[in-house]
């Protein structure tokens, strides 16, 4: 732990894919590709950091979630709730979702980050050696408790042991000096009544620094299930004295609470369900206009980026050329709507293997996609709940180690395979049943968003 903060958490997804799968089915990543720098974010954020310094409420989120017309619908929510509030934002290195925020109407209670990267990688030329040190002394500890520990009982075990021998030092030497950073950085800002993370690095990073003792909040970004190590954690931390578990949590819905309280560690008094206030947001600022649902759209993930599953384009494109025979000569048009995460070369891979297929980019506009939408489709993401309050069902896919049923309830249809796929949708050709089944999953979506 660094300052109270649990770096496993941090490494979880690469963990629980090696302890499935093992080395052999870890694959290599798919590499990210770099967007511009704009210089203008990096003055705005240096000049910007004094200025906010009496702000009562900070808020650390990323770029990435510009993502209705270019704003941050979440983060104004949190504007709203909370007094006097800073947001201090990520860039995402998407040149739409960066630029966006030079159009913000709330620019200026923003605060960009992108100088602190500027000043993380000067910190680690000049601690070059001292963090090489620092993860070294980490990597001997580790070694130790696992040599004390029982055997690994199988070869997964073992892959995991040495990812984690290999990445978990270096990432608390990084962490240390990022936390060191951020002391520096938040030391005037001494009148913080409530830090709150969304997606942002807070709990991890700056949480642990920030002068005084402010409530630390964190609204949900995603999707919450029993098996998701982020948040379902083992009852022996109650007795870790870190403020890391004592975290306040902002919901989506009381179902996610009930898990919360009954398979982690949480208490009642810890977790607040506010509903999804982006959907809430978009609903006010932009309105909705009931339009001819013409689409079945399916939402890529970007689990191979993450780490926490391979072979996944591999798994979904035979699916998606399925769905695409089944609908060319139809009134419904397959689409497919990438991830936030997901890059141009992620959009080349489908246009090759499935084509004349429409890919909407990162940066479309789902929920303008949504109210398009006949038919929703996705492997396992908690926009079948937001299709759902958009009034289109989802068919999920079957995909490595994650269950549909276990993760959503048993009233979410599965498609095992492509022609399981076509018989779901033939099934729900039929008007009776496609409104039974949308308002099974909008009934389930009122528990979780």
């Amino acid at each position: 732990m660094v300052n109270g903060v649990p770096l496993y958490t941090c490494l979880r997804d690469q963990t629980l894919t090696l302890l499935r799968d093992g080395a052999g089915g870890t694959g290599a990543p798919e590499t990210a590709q770099k967007g511009r720098i704009f210089p203008k974010r990096l003055l705005d954020g240096a000049i910007r950091l004094p200025r906010l310094r009496r702000a009562k409420t900070v808020v650390f989120t990323s770029s990435v979630y510009r993502r209705d017309r270019g704003r941050n619908l979440a983060c104004e929510y949190l504007m709203e709730k909370y007094p006097d509030t800073a947001v201090f934002e990520w860039p995402s290195r998407n040149e739409a979702f960066d630029s966006a925020y030079f159009s913000d109407p709330n620019r200026d209670r923003y605060c960009p980050l992108d100088f602190y990267l500027v000043r993380y990688k000067l910190a680690r030329l000049l601690r070059k050696k001292r963090m090489a040190a620092d993860a070294e002394r980490i990597r001997n500890q580790l070694r130790a408790e696992f040599d004390a520990a029982p055997p690994p009982e199988n070869e997964n075990e073992a892959a995991a042991i040495r990812y984690l021998l290999d990445t978990l030092p270096e990432s608390y030497a990084a962490t240390e000096l990022s936390q060191s950073i951020f002391r520096r950085m938040f030391r005037r800002y001494t009148s913080i009544r409530y830090a709150i993370d969304f997606w942002g690095s807070g709990r991890e990073n700056i949480f642990p620094v920030l002068p005084g003792a402010p409530e630390k909040i964190e609204l949900q970004h995603g999707l919450i299930s029993a098996e998701h190590p982020g948040y379902i954690y083992p009852r022996f931390v109650k007795t870790v004295p870190s403020d890391f578990f004592q975290r306040k949590l902002l919901v989506y819905g009381e179902g996610t609470k009930r898990l919360l309280c009954s398979r982690s560690v949480f208490d009642e008094a810890q977790i607040e369900v506010v509903g999804n206030p982006r959907i809430r947001m978009y609903r006010r600022v932009f309105g909705v206009r009931e339009q001819e649902r013409s689409l079945i759209l399916f939402t890529s993930q970007p689990f191979e980026q993450d780490g926490s599953g391979t072979g996944y384009y591999d798994t979904v494109i035979p699916y998606l050329k399925a769905l695409q025979n089944m609908t060319r000569s139809g009134k419904y048009a397959l689409w497919i709507k990438l991830h936030p995460r997901e890059t141009e070369t992620i959009a080349a891979r489908y246009n090759t293997a499935i084509p004349d297929v429409k890919v909407c980019g990162a940066a479309s506009e789902l929920y303008e996609l949504l109210n398009r939408t006949y038919i929703h489709i996705t492997a396992n993401s908690t926009t079948l709940y937001e299709a759902a309050e958009f009034g289109a069902p989802t068919i999920t896919l079957r995909y490595t180690g994650y269950d549909p049923k276990r993760i959503f309830g048993n009233e979410v249809f599965v498609a095992d395979d492509p022609a399981g796929l076509q018989s779901i949708l033939r099934e729900l050709t039929n008007e009776d049943r496609y409104n039974c089944y949308l308002t099974q999953l909008q009934i389930l979506s009122k528990e979780f968003s």
